[in-house]
């Protein structure tokens, strides 16, 4: 079986990782390239891009609002507030990319603890990380954010960013499969809060469900997101901690699975029109 979602991710991965390399390979002087940056802060033909959380705890912890830094992070934010905010997550970010390495280890080693937490520990500590922001007056998780470090260490040199991934891969391995992710990260935190908007959804036709689990065992977030639609409770998987990912499209063996929009007007899943994106 092709997986073609799987294919489709990661050359977007690797699209977005020449990206920001680009300007240490095609401009020999700084700002002669069409895009540089970072996913905290970026610009790309003229148009400036902030990450919606950073910008956040900047704003929050100076205590004064810069409209054009506000702005520019507005069109981040409005881009997974339509599409779905986690496909951040497994489509873009760098850590996800690392972390996708030790579902070979487990794997490998099968008998691996999987301890798992509150899928919701994320959304506070991403609230907890600007509420603290605002009372030190320092964008706390910036400082120690995996992403931005991964992306200095990518871009500038090898730093203190190498422990806090080490320590992220040997907790996810370790201790708790994808852990990281699906309980901790303070930036999924954020981009699940505003999940529950995005108009693209994992669709599960139930007539050809026959509920094997197989979504489940590959679902990079939380795999009882998936319980109600394969229950039949649910046409489209509701829950805002959905990536998008593809994966349990494409281990679905009986094509009971497909990405594609969500009905506009009526919460009856079931008698709205359903648009789909393989029947594009």
């Amino acid at each position: 079986m092709v997986k073609k979602w799987f294919l489709l991710r990661k050359s977007v991965q690797l699209f977005i990782l020449l990206l920001f390399l680009s300007p240490l390979i095609l401009a020999d002087v700084a700002g002669a390239n069409f895009f540089y940056g970072s996913l905290t802060s970026s610009e790309i033909l003229g148009i400036r891009l902030s990450d919606p959380l950073g910008t956040l705890q900047v704003t929050l912890a100076a205590k004064y609002i810069n409209w054009a830094y506000i702005g520019s992070a507005s069109i981040i934010f409005f881009i997974y507030l339509v599409i779905s905010g986690r496909v951040f997550c497994s489509w873009v970010c760098p850590v996800n990319t690392l972390l996708e390495c030790t579902d070979l280890i487990r794997k490998k080693f099968k008998r691996l603890p999987d301890i798992h937490f509150d899928k919701n520990t994320k959304i506070y500590l991403a609230g907890l990380m600007l509420v603290l922001s605002f009372l030190i007056s320092v964008p706390v998780f910036e400082i120690i954010s995996p992403i931005g470090h991964t992306m200095r260490n990518l871009l500038f040199t090898w730093g203190i960013g190498v422990s806090i991934l080490l320590a992220i891969v040997l907790f996810d391995v370790f201790i708790s499969k994808r852990g990281w992710c699906r309980y901790f990260c303070p930036v999924g935190g954020f981009y699940a809060a505003i999940g529950r908007s995005g108009r693209f959804r994992v669709k599960m036709d139930n007539d050809r469900c026959v509920q094997c689990q197989q979504c489940k065992h590959v679902c990079f977030a939380e795999p009882s997101i998936l319980d109600p639609s394969i229950q039949g409770k649910e046409t489209f998987v509701s829950s805002g901690d959905c990536s998008l990912c593809g994966a349990c499209v494409d281990a679905c063996a009986h094509n009971a699975l497909q990405i594609g929009l969500k009905p506009i007007r009526n919460t009856d899943y079931s008698k709205d029109k359903e648009i789909s994106l393989d029947q594009k």
